[in-house]
């Protein structure tokens, strides 16, 4: 599956079930101000089997236990996808560019 769909899927994903799952969690327990998370970019690794990555901005920089949740939600609903592979999470955080390319993965489709 091309990276742009996943990255649309996974953008699905997170606004319709896990965003809404979590700020309601976050209201009835502790008031804290809603989460918002956006997919930047999601990319395919050069090693076998490749890995995914996925990087992903949350606000507030959010550093709660709900985050490896979320992560194995993420990797479950990848398989849903009929996705074997893994997928790894970044948070708030961009991919490394060398001599325009992204340097330690490939960006293939």
């Amino acid at each position: 599956m091309e990276v742009d769909k996943i990255k649309k899927f996974l953008q699905s994903y997170l606004d319709s079930v896990i965003v809404p799952k979590v700020n309601k969690e976050l209201a009835s327990e502790e008031n804290d101000e809603p989460i918002k998370m956006e997919v930047f970019q999601v990319l395919k690794g050069t090693y076998q089997p490749p890995i995914y990555h996925a990087f992903i901005d949350i606000e507030p920089n959010w550093d709660g236990s709900y985050r490896k949740k979320i992560e194995n939600d993420v990797n479950d609903f990848m398989k849903i996808l009929s996705i074997p592979n893994r997928l790894k999470i970044h948070w708030n955080k961009r991919p490394a560019f060398k001599d325009s390319d992204l340097y330690g993965m490939q960006n293939k489709k």
